[in-house]
């Protein structure tokens, strides 16, 4: 998988200048290529759409036509008159000179389309029944919506209204063959009577003249109205694919049948302006090869003087001492120049510094040779003091030895600094017998320690400065009485050491100044520093120092250490002296 850092750093800058290049091309000719792309969807919709008007004004044209004739039918004195009379014989002249007038008034009202028909019912017997009047039983026996005649259904509109209807009908009352027609009906009345029903009717399929032009591939044009027959395919491409997206033009019909809808697929219209999108695409690609040519410069022009820098870096730390040709010469006052003086500088300290630590090193051997030889001082001292002991004959002689000779057997560890609470709680009972007999000083003292903790890890001498301090400065001033309390108990993942005495105390500025690090009086000093050194050096932000005193109720000091992992078995320490 690639990776950023991989790269070399003038690629990094120039991968990075060219992004928030580009993110705002790309954010600008997005926005500007959609305006443009919706301008064009639009312009071509509105011719589309321009066509559809044009066609469906022409639809309302022939419906607006028919209604007129309709309306001139119904105001029509002669037929009106010939519906109020009732006659009782049959005078064939009559009804063959009404017959002449109303095939006049039907054939003028068919002059502009003769394939509309116009239709009238008669409500009561009129002793005629040809093409353009018929009895309203034709009517009785259709339905209009469910339990309701068509004849009820037109009677019970509004006198002014028309009744519009869409239904599949025969082509004539001899044909089997059937059309969807567009249907409309309405009350022919005298003095608020109804005399009869006008019918007009067109065929649905006659609209398809109004559409002559070429339509687009993919798309079709539909009749979408009420009614049982409500939608009417007039146009429709060959490769029409329902499940396409298309974008729907619609304009209503001057009538409540419905209206007329184009379905234009998108894709067509995308089609149409694959030209743009190539354009596009060519200016797009144009402007990415300037873009990336012109950040290589600026990248290669940046990145030039930090390369020779890197140059001079890249040596080992011999060569790069050694080497005195390390100063940059920049005179641009910019911030290469700025880095070049601070690596000069940098340079010119490294130098400074190795031949400290040069020095250092030469020094450090020394010490280490000096220590080696050292080292033989304790080592003689611990074979005298027990040569003296096996050739002593007084009792307190032997035992002073005996507890030097102890003390300094777990002190010198084979040069290890660190020992087990049970080891470190043996040297300060040792020492304890020693200060006992150093200083006359009649004084008790009680070691005590949890059960399996002994054999865990602890600083070797991190208790006896603060005994020590506890028996010159604690018990300063008894000459009998005094006590010390010495203890190690588990709490919780820590140890928890507590060294008391019974002496003078101390007041609580002088414990801050203590914990502070701050005094070095009569309990404190170079003891109490040490103590806290070392526990901030092997026990960082894990350790804790506390001193609880009051002025004549003696002193306690607290450590608080982690308990490390058991490294064998405590034997049983004798727990009070």
């Amino acid at each position: 998988m690639f990776k950023l850092n991989r790269l070399r750093y003038r690629h990094k800058v120039a991968a990075i200048i060219f992004v928030f290049a580009l993110l705002p091309m790309l954010v600008l000719g997005s926005f500007l290529t959609s305006r443009i792309y919706s301008s064009k969807v639009k312009d071509i919709l509105a011719e589309k759409s321009s066509q559809l008007e044009s066609s469906v004004n022409s639809v309302n044209a022939l419906l607006d036509s028919n209604v007129n004739k309709v309306e001139f039918i119904n105001s029509n004195y002669f037929i009106i008159n010939y519906l109020e009379t009732t006659y009782i014989d049959n005078n064939l002249v009559r009804i063959m000179n009404f017959s002449d007038y109303l095939q006049s008034v039907m054939k003028a009202a068919k002059t502009e389309n003769t394939q509309t028909e116009l239709v009238i019912y008669a409500l009561k017997d009129t002793n005629y029944d040809g093409e353009y009047m018929r009895s309203i039983v034709n009517l009785e026996n259709e339905q209009a919506d469910a339990g309701t005649s068509l004849k009820d259904a037109i009677l019970n509109t509004n006198n002014s209204e028309l009744l519009w209807l869409i239904k599949k009908a025969k082509l004539n009352a001899n044909s089997a063959v059937t059309a969807d027609y567009i249907y409309a009906y309405k009350k022919l009345i005298s003095l608020n009577r109804p005399l009869a029903i006008i019918e007009m009717r067109i065929q649905l399929n006659q609209l398809i003249d109004f559409f002559p032009y070429d339509i687009p591939k993919g798309s079709y044009i539909n009749f979408e109205g009420s009614g049982q027959y409500g939608d009417y395919q007039l146009r429709a491409d060959a490769d029409v694919k329902p499940e396409s997206s298309f974008y729907v033009l619609s304009h209503p019909l001057h009538t409540p049948v419905g209206h007329i809808s184009w379905y234009i697929p998108k894709s067509l219209v995308f089609q149409e302006l694959k030209w743009y999108w190539v354009s596009v695409g060519v200016i797009f690609l144009i402007i990415i090869a300037i873009l990336i040519f012109t950040v290589e410069v600026v990248s290669h022009y940046l990145t030039k003087r930090l390369e020779t820098l890197l140059r001079k870096m890249n040596k080992n730390v011999e060569s790069l001492i050694s080497d005195d040709d390390t100063m940059l010469t920049y005179t641009t006052n910019d911030e290469f120049e700025r880095m070049g003086n601070s690596y000069f500088e940098l340079i010119q300290r490294v130098k400074e510094y190795y031949k400290r630590i040069t020095d250092y090193e030469l020094e450090r051997k020394m010490l280490e040779t000096q220590l080696l030889q050292e080292r033989f001082n304790p080592h003689f001292l611990y074979n005298t003091l027990s040569t003296i002991r096996s050739i002593s004959g007084d009792k307190q002689v032997k035992d002073v030895i005996n507890s030097m000779v102890k003390y300094y057997r777990i002190a010198l560890n084979k040069g290890s600094s660190i020992v087990t609470i049970v080891q470190e709680l043996e040297m300060i009972e040792q020492y304890l017998r020693l200060q006992k007999f150093a200083f006359g000083t009649e004084f008790h003292y009680e070691i005590e320690y949890d059960e399996g903790i002994g054999y865990r890890p602890v600083l070797k001498h991190l208790l006896q400065p603060v005994v020590e301090n506890a028996v010159l400065h604690g018990l300063i001033g008894r000459e009998t009485g005094g006590l010390i309390r010495i203890s190690a108990k588990q709490d919780g993942d820590d140890v928890l050491f507590a060294i008391s005495d019974n002496g003078a105390g101390m007041e609580s500025v002088q414990i801050e100044r203590l914990l502070e690090g701050e005094a070095n009086g009569l309990y404190g000093g170079y003891g109490m520093k040490n103590v806290r050194k070392r526990l901030e050096i092997f026990y960082p932000k894990l350790h804790k120092l506390e001193i609880q005193s009051e002025p004549g109720n003696g002193t306690t000091v607290i450590i608080r250490i982690p308990a490390a992992i058991s490294i064998g078995e405590a034997p049983p320490l004798e727990a009070a002296r």
